[in-house]
């Protein structure tokens, strides 16, 4: 009987330090893949969209850390955004980012697909506002790894 205590006490422990460890991840890095699929005919024209929009996040976002547009080798129609944010006040900052706003409306006609993935830990607040765009977003939470502290 108390060995089985003794596993109840670590199982209690060990969800205590996963809660605990969650908590203290909703403010860190998290990465944001958005995959773009352009009409045929239309892909010049979502690449200069986002070489505008680019420039603005970069100007007016500081908590987005990387922003990246790439197009994928084997469709010349296939884009992904890879963004990588400070927090999740930084990607909520960023939904409400008129630039933003303004991309998503201008390049709808002109794509055929428009996905999100989300790779790390949000706050509820930055899910539920992921969740009112109305863009498919697909959450996968983090079950192990780390951040590593950049901090000189």
């Amino acid at each position: 009987m108390a060995f089985l205590a003794g596993c109840a006490q670590e199982v209690n422990e060990s969800k205590a330090a996963k809660d605990y460890a969650f908590e203290k991840q909703v403010g860190t890095p998290f990465v944001l893949i958005a995959r773009l699929h352009a009409l045929p005919e239309k892909a010049d024209a979502l690449i200069e969209l986002s070489t505008k929009v680019d420039k603005k996040i970069e100007q007016g976002e500081p908590g987005m850390l990387l922003h990246t547009f790439d197009q994928d080798p084997d469709d010349p129609l296939g884009f992904v955004w890879t963004e990588v944010y400070a927090s999740s006040e930084a990607f909520e900052y960023h939904l409400q980012n008129p630039d933003l706003i303004q991309y998503l409306e201008d390049t709808a006609p002109i794509t055929d697909s428009f996905t999100v993935e989300v790779y790390g830990t949000l706050s509820e607040s930055a899910w539920s506002a992921a969740q009112a765009t109305g863009v498919p977003f697909k959450h996968f939470k983090t079950q192990a790894g780390y951040i590593r502290d950049l901090t000189p």
